[in-house]
């Protein structure tokens, strides 16, 4: 999902964010790609990951997104008409090596920043999720002999439906449980009605794909699911209460007598009706979904929302606390920026133990975003102090504190532009470029950690202000350390000069990095009365 979404990104233009809108302009042609897209790829679980990964990548509006992901509900079906008629299904393993191997070709040779290269990425990530899917199927394979569904003959059939969704969160497939049932239909291990349910059931817990993926991504991510959710559990409830029990009668109504095609035009009979009736309300629907969060989001109030900016003095004490607390959160993010986990770190959970949103899982361009958003409420916040009557030493501790937050935000924008770099210092195979990105990394923990302790641990500010002197000492001699080791051992082993220059790069950015990172914990640090000494 990770590489998937940073090649959207990356390729992502005017063209393609057109295409995309344009496409899934109405309820009926977003419902369309998700019915086509589902019936091409097989597999309602990957496009569900890729309705996520182009809607995160702020491609596709949510009601489309939202759309796409209905209509691979009913995409999914033609699963079953395939197995029914034909009697296989496509090797996911099959397509997803294909799209690895022509994926790693085109990055390994691809000019860097070039379109080919960050397509390349996108077609490696859709690789990887094809081949994620196939392991996790065929690591169940056998589940059908030790979960027999034989067990449940005589059960209610509020229990096959259980089971039903029990397996395919297991699976990672309702396709899969579509196929075990029509096995077991067809081997008289259960009946038509008993195999609708499980069907059924299947189709609920395809859900879990969508709340997987969604776990530790962004907002948008979490309302996609609970939609996902939502529409799921509102169909596959109304199927089994009522089209389940007058199953027989609608058979008979159709002339269907094969109990597989029964159970395969059931499957889609029911998710048909469910689209049309969601059709209409697509557009209500989805704006819903949206207020739900956008009040869990807002529920919780701020420093700078609890104090109006109209009292001034108070209104400083809260930029003060906020300003701090974004220092904290730069500080930790900029482990991230490394393959570093905060949460991870014992240290930092006994620091953090009253604090602990501020460890939450993510990845470094999520941290990022956060941090943006808190800089701009902070600024927008200052302004609106600004615009109050302010004595002279308030217009000067105003202004320090915005120059705090933009200084920590661009030393985590220098490191978001290294991002790339990073990577592939981190996945490269010469040695010389491992051990500058393993020296790079340990170099980077120790002093963000010591940053931290500095800012959170009982210490006199005379103390700070001497370590963050001796930082940026060891700041620049590690540089020096950094772009020596480049030289003399990338230097002489490779004789690619565009390697050299992203080495020394890399190097150089992280020093800038750190540097305004140093600088800004000294602004928030010094005494307001010489501030203007900075």
């Amino acid at each position: 999902m990770t590489e998937l979404e940073y090649g959207i990104r990356k390729l992502s233009d005017v063209r393609l964010r057109r295409w995309l809108r344009d496409s899934t302009g109405t309820a009926l042609g977003s419902i369309g790609t998700g019915v086509i897209t589902t019936a091409i790829l097989q597999s309602s679980s990957m496009v569900s990951l890729l309705v996520l990964a182009f809607a995160s990548a702020g491609l596709l509006p949510f009601v489309n997104a939202v759309g796409i992901i209905l209509g691979a509900n009913l995409g999914t079906t033609v699963t079953g008409w395939i197995v029914a008629l034909f009697g296989f299904k496509l090797n996911l393993e099959a397509m997803a090596l294909p799209f690895l191997g022509v994926s790693a070709f085109f990055y390994t040779f691809g000019r860097r920043d070039s379109r080919i290269r960050h397509g390349s990425l996108i077609v490696l990530g859709l690789g990887m999720l094809l081949l994620g899917l196939s392991i996790m199927k065929s690591s169940m394979e056998t589940l059908p002999e030790r979960l027999d569904v034989a067990i449940l003959q005589g059960h209610a059939a509020f229990l096959y439906l259980l089971f039903g969704a029990f397996v395919t969160l297991l699976v990672q497939s309702s396709s899969a449980v579509m196929m075990m049932s029509l096995a077991a239909l067809n081997s008289g291990i259960i009946a038509l009605p008993e195999a609708a349910a499980v069907v059924i059931g299947a189709d609920l817990g395809t859900t879990g794909t969508t709340v997987l993926g969604s776990i530790t991504g962004n907002m948008i991510k979490r309302q996609l699911a609970l939609a996902h959710c939502i529409f799921n559990l509102i169909v596959d409830l109304a199927a089994f209460f009522l089209l389940l029990p007058l199953l027989p009668w609608l058979l008979a109504l159709l002339g269907v007598n094969d109990p597989l095609f029964g159970l395969v035009a059931f499957h889609s009979a029911m998710n048909l009706l469910g689209l049309m009736a969601f059709l209409p309300i697509l557009a209500p629907f989805s704006t819903w979904v949206e207020a739900i969060f956008a009040r869990a989001v807002t529920e919780p109030k701020t420093i700078l929302e609890k104090v109006a900016p109209e009292v001034v003095e108070a209104a400083i004490v809260a930029m003060q606390d906020s300003v701090r607390l974004l220092v904290i959160q730069a500080l930790l993010n900029a482990l991230r920026g490394f393959s570093l986990h905060p949460e991870r770190f014992k240290v930092l959970s006994e620091s953090f133990a009253d604090q602990a949103e501020l460890l939450e899982p993510m990845d470094f361009s999520q941290g990022y975003e956060a941090l943006k958003r808190q800089e701009g409420a902070i600024l927008r916040y200052a302004l609106n102090v600004q615009a109050q009557p302010l004595e002279p030493e308030e217009v000067v501790e105003v202004e320090r504190i915005q120059r705090i937050a933009r200084a920590v935000v661009y030393c985590n924008k220098t490191l978001k532009d290294i991002a790339q770099d990073l990577r592939e210092l981190r996945n490269a195979t010469e040695p010389a470029l491992m051990a500058l990105y393993v020296l790079q990394k340990e170099f980077n923990k120790d002093v963000y950690v010591q940053l931290i302790d500095l800012l959170v641990g009982d210490h006199a500010s005379e103390f700070i202000l001497e370590e963050l002197e001796a930082l940026n000492d060891l700041n620049d001699r590690h540089f020096k350390h950094a772009n020596n080791s480049v030289h003399l051992e990338a230097g002489m082993k490779t004789d690619d000069g565009t390697v050299l220059s992203l080495a020394l790069n890399v190097n150089g950015e992280i020093r800038l990095a750190l540097r305004n990172m140093l600088k800004s914990i000294r602004i928030l640090i010094i005494d307001q009365t010489n501030v203007q000494q900075i």
